[in-house]
């Protein structure tokens, strides 16, 4: 007997490794970042949609009152909440705005921890206040925002939580670079670091998945019309909910063909081969393609959004981060000599450094290395009378023109970028960097004067110093004290 309960032993010590390893294995958080992004525009967009007749849905006057809800709900569920209920008229609008402005802080990530539970309880209160107006786009919502709550890790990337953390980080930095110091570039931690949470977050949304397609494509096969490949046919040519005319494909049976059938088995295999990294790609697009025509052929436009964002569960961090850094192995893209004897300077580049996690620009110290070692042509002077922005193919923008080209690296600063672009944004914020580079504080004599990150008064290093900064990055010491 002892073999089989040696088995036995091994068999459930072999599930236990696999539980473990399955829902606390530390997993990057960037996907489950962006599904946080989505999810909160969804929720936006829902309740402004709500907010252009706000007394028609949730006024006691409009379609359904509160005590007409609540004589609609099945017998025993008188646990059934939402804080609409205890709401009055005459509240309804500020109260509106407030659930507004949650939303946008969870789409943001900024203090993501409570608002991804706020706008999980809004969803929910808002769809058991109307309970007439929720179909399949309400409980994918509410689903997601449920797990983006539990597992508290919504913020751990793509936040401005994540932002101002690397910010701060890089303010402390910049502060040790007294005399000959040189703070450590670019910002430790780049890469958003994995974490059990958002791994248990990206399972539960992979396996609520899986049983969405699962249990879809079960169901199906009840149908007769899967079975003969035209099911889809109804729903492209109904005109209640189908806003482009799709009746040319009768003389196309083959596509209504396929379309019927890849659904059908795409939602069959979802839960067996999405965990097969070589189909899993395949798939993905498949489903993608499945819930774009959902959206264009019936309208359904915000459930076919949320059901792409669940998707991204099951996309991996590293490349979703190099569809907007590029690759590792090319990096950096972009040099940028600032002037270390300016605290706003110093202020700015912690905020650039802070949006860089994928460590696209190389911020370099004016005063620690010769600007004609980064490119031949740049001088002491004309560094100092502007930043410099240097492009791996040698190209050089200067001022407001780095600026610009610095925001267009940055995701959350690409709209700030466009507008920078437009020639007449463009010639004014020429002049009003100019203004601004001819009046910043500089502190070459090491005399005391205001400064805008609580780092006083830089000294000038000495030759010692600048031949250890120009040193490769990768090589310097995290601290080279200056000889006095």
């Amino acid at each position: 007997m002892s073999e089989p309960l040696n088995y036995l032993v091994r068999l459930g010590r072999s599930i236990a490794r696999g539980w473990n390893q399955f829902f606390f294995q530390p997993a990057d958080p960037t996907p489950l970042g962006l599904i946080r992004v989505v999810t909160g525009l969804l929720a936006f967009w829902n309740l402004w949609v709500y907010g252009l007749e706000l007394d028609v849905f949730l006024a006691d006057s409009g379609w359904l009152s509160k005590e007409a809800v609540r004589s609609l709900q099945p017998p025993g569920a008188d646990w059934s909440w939402s804080f609409w209920f205890g709401v009055p008229d005459a509240w309804l609008r500020t109260v509106w705005v407030g659930c507004l402005v949650v939303t946008a802080m969870m789409t943001l990530g900024l203090f993501s921890r409570v608002t991804t539970l706020l706008t999980w309880i809004i969803v929910v209160s808002t769809v058991r206040r109307v309970p007439g107006l929720m179909f399949g786009f309400d409980q994918m919502l509410s689903t997601l925002c449920l797990y983006l709550a539990v597992s508290m890790a919504s913020g751990q990337a793509v936040s401005l939580d994540r932002l101002i953390a690397r910010w701060r980080a890089g303010r402390r930095l910049l502060a040790q670079r007294i005399g000959g110091k040189i703070a450590t570039w670019p910002l430790p931690g780049g890469v958003p670091t994995p974490t059990v949470s958002a791994n248990l977050g990206l399972r539960l949304i992979q396996l609520h998945l899986c049983v969405i397609y699962g249990m879809a494509g079960i169901s199906k096969l009840q149908g007769g019309m899967w079975w003969t490949g035209t099911a889809v046919w109804p729903t492209w040519i109904d005109r209640e909910f189908n806003a482009f005319d799709f009746t040319w494909l009768a003389d196309h049976i083959w596509l209504i063909n396929l379309a019927t059938h890849a659904t059908i088995l795409s939602e069959i295999a979802y839960p067996f081969l999405i965990w097969n990294r070589p189909i899993r790609p395949l798939l993905l697009v498949t489903v993608a393609v499945m819930h774009v025509g959902i959206g264009v052929t019936l309208g359904l436009t915000e459930f076919a959004l949320a059901m792409i964002a669940m998707n991204f569960a099951f996309l991996s961090g590293p490349w979703l981060r190099s569809l907007v850094a590029g690759l590792p192995e090319r990096q950096p893209l972009y040099r940028v000599l600032y002037d270390g004897a300016c605290p706003k300077c110093r202020a700015g580049m912690a905020f650039v450094s802070a949006c860089d996690p994928a460590h696209v620009v190389q911020p370099i110290d004016l005063t620690a290395v010769n600007p004609a070692t980064v490119q031949p042509e740049l001088t002491p002077e004309r560094c100092r009378g502007a930043m410099q922005v240097v492009r791996r193919d040698g190209r050089i923008f200067s001022g407001w023109d780095g600026v610009v080209k610095l925001a267009a690296i940055q995701p959350l600063a690409w709209p700030l970028a466009w507008i920078g672009r437009l020639p007449v944004i463009a010639q004014m914020g020429r002049r009003w960097y100019n203004r601004y580079a001819a009046t910043r504080p500089r502190d070459e004599t090491g005399a005391e004067i205001p400064c805008a990150d609580d780092v006083c008064g830089l000294p000038t290093p000495n030759a010692n110093a600048n031949a250890n900064a120009n040193r490769p990055l990768s090589s310097r010491p995290p601290k080279a004290t200056a000889q006095s």
